[in-house]
């Protein structure tokens, strides 16, 4: 296992359900485990890589934060040039226009083994949004498309070892 490291992340989104694109800046601490398994058929990660997310819509708008985790991570063998990997993912968000939202998602991502930094993922899930004052739940189907790149910070700049 290797140690936690920051690695940073941006792209330009396209949301399935309103047809509009978005963009994204991602934080990640990579590599931070609960429990984690490896074996000749991939790589399995349980409860792993918690995130902070900030989204700013093309509209004139709010911008949008949350904090998401990966329920289930698993990673195919490469296959050729690509690395191919699916997540079972969930967040906590909020949105200034509509409170406090729990969004569970399954999300998929391609990568070039030579260009690990050019990420091609999709994404589908549930938005649950919450309204104060007993105004209940909503429930809306969520979808998205993301082409974007990531960087990587040293292990030293997220966790130090002693």
């Amino acid at each position: 296992m290797s140690d936690p490291h920051g690695q940073g992340g941006a792209g330009v989104g396209f949301d399935l359900h309103s047809g509009q694109f978005n963009y994204q800046f991602t934080y990640t601490i990579a590599d931070l485990h609960l429990e984690h398994l490896e074996g000749h058929w991939g790589q399995l990660d349980i409860l792993s890589d918690p995130a902070f997310q900030l989204q700013f819509p093309t509209s004139v708008g709010p911008a949008q934060g949350g904090l998401m985790v990966n329920f289930l991570h698993y990673q195919l063998p490469q296959l050729g040039p690509f690395i191919v990997s699916f997540a079972a993912q969930g967040a906590a968000n909020y949105l200034d226009s509509q409170g406090w939202q729990l969004a569970p998602s399954l999300n998929g991502d391609i990568r070039l083994a030579e260009l690990k930094w050019l990420v091609l993922s999709g994404s589908g899930g549930l938005n649950v949004n919450f309204f104060g004052d007993g105004g209940g739940a909503r429930v809306e189907p969520a979808g998205q498309i993301v082409l974007g790149v990531e960087f990587q910070f040293g292990s030293r700049q997220v966790v130090q070892r002693h």
